[in-house]
């Protein structure tokens, strides 16, 4: 009988009560939502960190092309425009000011149509504050890089050596440089650019060379003459540059996808400034660019 009893309390003794079930049921509860919590918090920094890398990767691309351009550019002393460096203080009513809009040169691209004859290809860049694709409500700067065949080039671009002017710079100029044709889907190069730089530096004589279209006391890009500089042509179509040039500076300002969207809703945002937001949630790329050219 004490033996039958004995067993039934074992037996009692090793079933949970409803106290330890509670209990148990709420450390279960804890650390499930610490894990979600945990969970959550890590693909948010992977999807931000995933999003820098590919803003960068593209920017290291742009900064790539820019650099094999320019080192490459081809000047002539025929008075026509063979650089031209727009850069009016607003861009297409984006939210960051002060930048390069519009860069046009003359060079031997490397990815230029191989089926052309000739080397020498018109090359326009532009950043733009556009909609990302046809029908999107969300503006976004992208640069573009469009690329004209040598023999377009030669035939159409280039102008005739008696042309007083390059028509094919000019600030009415229509066609391949227009930025229409520049801004498609098929010349896209590098997204969420929010500040493009493209420092031009000449031999003016003296020891230090001189910026010509940057201010380096207040560090603010200069407009020129309707809003551009160029090297030849026309002194009303844009702020002539008669000085060999030296070298350019290149500055790009990538910004990640979570400060691309607090650009475009500031209202609420707690930044009083975008430079704010861009000098927290941006990387800054910058080469210094010989040119290899002298003008002929």
């Amino acid at each position: 009988m004490n033996t039958l009893i004995s067993t039934s309390r074992k037996k009692r003794r090793s079933a949970f009560t409803l106290i330890e079930i509670m209990v148990a049921t709420v450390i279960m509860i804890v650390l499930v939502g610490l894990v979600i919590q945990i969970t959550s918090e890590v693909l948010k920094v992977w999807n931000r960190s995933s999003g820098k890398l590919s803003a960068n990767a593209e920017a290291r691309i742009a900064m790539d092309l820019l650099t094999q351009d320019l080192e490459t550019a081809v000047f002539r002393s025929n008075g026509q425009q063979w650089l031209r460096v727009e850069s009016p203080q607003n861009p297409e009513d984006g939210p960051y000011y002060d930048q390069t809009v519009a860069l046009k040169l003359f060079a031997p691209a490397l990815d230029r149509d191989e089926t052309s004859a000739g080397d020498i290809c018109g090359i326009a860049y532009r950043l733009s504050y556009r909609a990302a694709y046809d029908g999107a409500d969300d503006q976004v700067y992208a640069l573009y890089r469009a690329i004209a065949r040598p023999d377009t080039t030669f035939n159409s671009l280039m102008g005739s050596p008696s042309d007083t002017e390059s028509p094919q710079l000019s600030l009415t100029a229509q066609g391949f440089w227009d930025k229409t044709d520049v801004e498609i889907d098929e010349n896209y190069l590098a997204g969420n650019i929010v500040d493009f730089k493209v420092i031009l530096y000449e031999d003016d004589g003296t020891d230090t060379p001189n910026p010509v279209n940057w201010d380096a006391t207040t560090g603010d890009l200069l407009a020129g003459t309707n809003g551009a500089f160029a090297y030849g042509g026309d002194s009303t179509q844009a702020e002539l540059i008669t000085n060999p040039l030296l070298y350019a500076e290149i500055r790009l300002t990538v910004l990640s996808d979570q400060g691309l969207g607090i650009l475009e809703n500031m209202a609420g945002s707690g930044y009083d400034d975008v430079a704010d937001v861009v000098r927290e949630h941006g990387d800054i790329f910058v080469r210094r660019v010989n040119f290899l050219a002298r003008p002929l």
